[in-house]
C-alpha cells in the first residue's frame, strides 16, 4: 500500500518557496520545466456507470483534486460526459454523445457545480461514444452530422474550446465500461443510415490526442449491483440492446481493448476502481504518480520567465 499525500499545506508555505525561488532558481536549477498540469475528467454517464455518479460528487474533491494539487497547486481542472448518439439502438432520444461541462480553469467551483448537475442516463446498447468524446475534448471541433453546415440538428455536437495549454502536460481520465467503444472498428452507419460526416473512429481520436499530448486514463468499475432483480447488472441488461454490436467488437478487441491501446499509445494506463469507486483514491495516486511536474519532495513554482521545481518547504 502506497502512503498518501501528506494533506497539510498552508499558502504561507507555498509563498516562502516562490520566494526562496526568485531568488535562487535560476542558480541553483539547469532548466525550467513545463506549465501546470491541465486534468480533464470524462464521465461516461450510461447505464453501465451513471449509478455512481453520486460516488464522484462525493469523493471528487479529496480523491482527485487534492491529490493533484498536492503534486502541483496550479493543476487545472476540465468535466466532460457522454452518453451516445441519439438515435436508437444507440442512445435514447435526449441523450448526447459528446458534452463540455466545465472548460479548464485552476478554480474548481464551475467544475464542482457542473459534477453535482450531471445526471445518469441509458446509453443503449454496449459499446457508446467514447472515441468521438476524445476526440471532441481534445479538438473541439463539434459535430455536423449529416454536413449541412449546421451544428443544430439533433445529434450534432456543437464546436466547443476545452481550454487545453499546449505547453502543459494533459491528463485525461476516462471513466467507462463496458470495455468496447462504437466505431472501432469502423461502423459506415453509426450513429444512423447514410451519415455524411461520421463519428470519430480509433485513428483519428488517438491522433487528436496526440496532437494536444494527452496522456490517457481510463478507470472502470467492476459490474454495479441492479435493481434488475438476481444476479443481473446495469451492464448485463444494457449490453442486451442489441447484442450483436457487443459481442462482435469484444471477440475482435479482446487481446487489446481501444483504452488499453489509448493508454498504450500515450504512456498512461488503465486502472480499475471497485464496484463503488472505493478503489478511486489509489487509482488517482497512481497516476499522480506517474505525471507529477516534480520528483517527490520537490513542487513546482511558476516564475514570470520559467517554471522551476524547487524543495517543498512544507509548513516551516
Amino acid at each position: 500500500m502506497k502512503t498518501r499525500f501528506k494533506k497539510t499545506k498552508t499558502a504561507s508555505s507555498f509563498a516562502k518557496t516562490t520566494l526562496a525561488c526568485t531568488t535562487f532558481c535560476t542558480a541553483l536549477l539547469a532548466a525550467p520545466m513545463a506549465n501546470a498540469l491541465d486534468v480533464v475528467i470524462i464521465i461516461d454517464t450510461t447505464g453501465s456507470t451513471g449509478a455512481l455518479l453520486p460516488n464522484w460528487q462525493t469523493r471528487m474533491q479529496e480523491e482527485v483534486i487534492d491529490q493533484f494539487r498536492l503534486a502541483d497547486p496550479h493543476t487545472r481542472f476540465a468535466l466532460a460526459s457522454h452518453l451516445d448518439f441519439p438515435f436508437s439502438p444507440y442512445g435514447g432520444s435526449d441523450e448526447y454523445a459528446y458534452r463540455l461541462d466545465a472548460q479548464l480553469d485552476s478554480n474548481t467551483e464551475p467544475f464542482i457545480l457542473a459534477l453535482n448537475n450531471l445526471e445518469s442516463g441509458w446509453g443503449g446498447d454496449g459499446p457508446e461514444s467514447q472515441l468521438e468524446a476524445l476526440y471532441q475534448v481534445t479538438t473541439g471541433h463539434g459535430r455536423d452530422l449529416n454536413n449541412n453546415g449546421s451544428f443544430l440538428d439533433h445529434g450534432d455536437i456543437s464546436p466547443t474550446n476545452t481550454g487545453f495549454n499546449d505547453n502543459s502536460p494533459s491528463i485525461v481520465i476516462h471513466f467507462t465500461t463496458p470495455a468496447v467503444f462504437h466505431n472501432e472498428p469502423f461502423e459506415p452507419n453509426y450513429p444512423y443510415n447514410g451519415v455524411m460526416n461520421p463519428p470519430a473512429d480509433f485513428d483519428s481520436a488517438l491522433t487528436a490526442m496526440m496532437s494536444k499530448n494527452v496522456i490517457y486514463y481510463q478507470v472502470e468499475p467492476n459490474a454495479l449491483p441492479s435493481a434488475m432483480g438476481g444476479d443481473k447488472t446495469y451492464m448485463d441488461f444494457q449490453m442486451q440492446q442489441p447484442l450483436s454490436v457487443s459481442l462482435q467488437q469484444a471477440a475482435l478487441t479482446a487481446a487489446s481493448t481501444p483504452g488499453e491501446r489509448l493508454a498504450q499509445e500515450t504512456g498512461g494506463d488503465v486502472l480499475h476502481v471497485g464496484y463503488d469507486l472505493s478503489g478511486l483514491a489509489d487509482a488517482v495516486e497512481e497516476i499522480v504518480d506517474a505525471v507529477r511536474p516534480c520528483p517527490a519532495g520537490l513542487v513546482p513554482v511558476y516564475l514570470p520567465w520559467a517554471t522551476y521545481c524547487v524543495p517543498d518547504h512544507g509548513d516551516k
